[in-house]
C-alpha cells in the first residue's frame, strides 16, 4: 500500500515548477521597407513620382503635396469636391514564410476621405481599411489610392492624412 502511495506521489509531483527564466540569443534587424518581411515599394510605374523612399530610413512615403518636387507639371494637390483615383501606386509583398492578412489604419482629421485598395478591388470593392487582403508567402498586390473630397467642405491647403499604418497578421 505504501509503495502504491509513493509511486502515485512521484507520478503527480514530477515536472512541477512555479517559474522559469531562461536567457536565449535572438538576432533581429530592422530593414528598409523594400527589404522587410512586409515589403512596401513603389511600382516604378506611371505614378512613381508620388511614391518615394525617405532616403534617411528607407520608409515608403506618398507625397501628393506642393512640396513634391518630383511631380511634373507643378500640381499642388487633389481637387476639392472631386474623386481622385491613383492606380498602380505601390506594391505590398509578403516576404515572410507564412500567409498574412494585410490591413491599413489611417490617421488624421480627414482620414475617412482616403481609401487604399488592392489592385483587384480598386475603387469598387473593399478597401484595406474595411477588409484585409490575404497574401501567401511570396505573394504581392499592387495598391491603388482613392481620395473622395466630394461634399467634404475641404479647400486649398487642407490636410487629408497624417500617416497610415500597415498591419500584417498571420
Amino acid at each position: 500500500m505504501g509503495a502504491l502511495a509513493s509511486g502515485t506521489a512521484a507520478a503527480i509531483g514530477t515536472g512541477a515548477f512555479s517559474s522559469v527564466s531562461a536567457n536565449r540569443d535572438i538576432d533581429v534587424e530592422v530593414a528598409d521597407d523594400a527589404s522587410a518581411y512586409l515589403r512596401l515599394e513603389g511600382t516604378g510605374g506611371d505614378n512613381a513620382d508620388y511614391v518615394t523612399d525617405d532616403g534617411n530610413d528607407g520608409t515608403l512615403t506618398i507625397d501628393l503635396s506642393p512640396s513634391n518636387d518630383g511631380v511634373a507639371g507643378g500640381g499642388e494637390g487633389v481637387n476639392p469636391d472631386a474623386v481622385t483615383q491613383i492606380g498602380n501606386l505601390f506594391d505590398i509583398e509578403n516576404q515572410g514564410t507564412q500567409e498574412v492578412d494585410v490591413t491599413v489604419a489611417k490617421h488624421g482629421d480627414n482620414a475617412d476621405l482616403v481609401a487604399f485598395y488592392p489592385d483587384g478591388e480598386a475603387y469598387d470593392g473593399d478597401s484595406l481599411t474595411d477588409s484585409a487582403v490575404t497574401l501567401g508567402a511570396g505573394e504581392s498586390t499592387t495598391i491603388c489610392l482613392e481620395i473622395d473630397t466630394e461634399d467634404s467642405g475641404l479647400g486649398d491647403g487642407d490636410e487629408l492624412l497624417d500617416s497610415v499604418t500597415f498591419s500584417a497578421t498571420a
